[in-house]
């Protein structure tokens, strides 16, 4: 029973990547990089180093993935004021229409979860998947 849940979480999970990544493919940014365009639109002007810790990235992939969309003309650095070793990042007004664009996926995602349930369900399962991360977190493998 026990493998049953892990199979079936990773299913799910593989099931949201795929889905994910194919939409990401329709506007030219891959999924694995929402979060990098979400948290530089949460604290604009933040640095790589901050948000490498965030996003838990190595820095030497998250500098790939800023010069990369940096050429797309979403994301630019700008010198930092307090540090000239380090670059603030912010997002350019493309950046912005694609974190728009991410967000409203998002909330369509999660509105085509909440309707698979009732809302008692899927309280549930948002509890009880809270549980399994506070576990997962406090003894990790």
């Amino acid at each position: 029973m026990k493998k049953d849940l892990g199979k079936k979480v990773t299913y799910l999970n593989d099931l949201l990547i795929a889905d994910q990544h194919k939409w990401g493919q329709t506007i030219g940014i891959s999924s694995k990089d929402y979060n990098i365009f979400l948290t530089i639109a949460e604290h604009p002007g933040c640095t790589q180093l901050f948000l490498a810790k965030k996003r838990r990235v190595e820095r030497s992939l998250l500098t790939r993935i800023i010069n990369k969309y940096s050429k797309m003309g979403y994301i630019e650095r700008q010198e930092n004021a307090h540090n000239k070793s380090a670059y603030s990042l912010y997002l350019t007004d493309q950046g912005q229409l694609i974190t728009q664009k991410i967000r409203q996926r998002i909330t369509e995602l999660n509105h085509s979860l909440f309707e698979a349930y009732t809302e008692t369900q899927y309280k549930t399962l948002l509890d009880l998947l809270d549980i399994a991360i506070k576990r997962q977190i406090a003894s990790p493998s």
